[in-house]
């Protein structure tokens, strides 16, 4: 193989050593963390404190009632227990009951509908509960065949590295230099109908002279990309 060639050969083992790499770091996040769990772990967490806020605000609703009622009644028992006597008094503490009744009566109501939503919360963190524990079984279900196509990578990652490094040692310390030094990627193209793949210029007659004979590298003269006859 020519230097072009090895470093055509060399560029490839490269880009597949980074597919390799990335596949591989993403299967190992897979398998620490689904996504689709973490998700669900959220949704239940999120649902978990809407119920909680509920049960907080049922809790507060319920002394606040209890504590109405107990002073209606107390106002109760004092209208109808004669100890009052003057008319305006009765009519005062009569209207007060009134306001009392129909504000606490207010409270069952407002009650009843905060009753109806805590109990639409708690449904909803059942079903984020029952929803968790689908996607975790989904998970652990997948594992098996994940972790077997992360060992096939690991073995072709090794294999890959292995030939790069070695196809790298074949290539002339010059030309591993030239290659360093363009600065586009990929830094190496094929020549196709007598252009640059990359960016379609013609290369020159001299150029494809010197690419046929395969004894120094050839850049071209547009994109400065290393060239490789096809």
């Amino acid at each position: 193989m020519t230097s072009a060639q090895l470093l055509l050969r060399y560029q490839a083992l490269v880009d597949r050593e980074r597919e390799l790499g990335e596949s591989i770091a993403a299967t190992e996040a897979r398998l620490g963390s689904d996504p689709a769990v973490v998700s669900r772990e959220e949704a239940l967490a999120a649902a978990q404190a809407n119920h909680d806020a509920y049960s907080t605000r049922l809790g507060e609703s319920d002394r606040a009632r209890e504590e109405h009622r107990s002073r209606l009644r107390s106002r109760e028992r004092e209208l109808m227990s004669g100890r009052v006597r003057n008319p305006t008094e009765l009519m005062q503490m009569s209207e007060e009951v009134s306001h009392m009744k129909a504000r606490f009566a207010d409270e069952e109501a407002a009650e009843l509908q905060l009753m109806e939503e805590a109990d639409a919360a708690e449904a909803a963190l059942r079903e984020a509960q029952d929803e968790l524990e689908r996607a975790r079984q989904a998970s652990s279900a997948e594992d098996p065949g994940l972790r077997e196509q992360l060992r096939e990578w690991r073995s072709e990652l090794a294999e890959v590295e292995t030939e790069k490094d070695g196809v790298w040692e074949q290539v002339p310390p010059g030309d591993r230099a030239a290659f360093s030094r363009v600065r586009v990627r990929p830094a190496v193209a094929r020549v196709a109908n007598n252009q640059c793949s990359a960016c379609h210029v013609t290369v020159t007659t001299s150029g494809l002279q010197i690419l046929r004979k395969g004894n120094a590298l050839v850049n071209c003269e547009n994109c400065s990309r290393i060239l490789v006859q096809a």
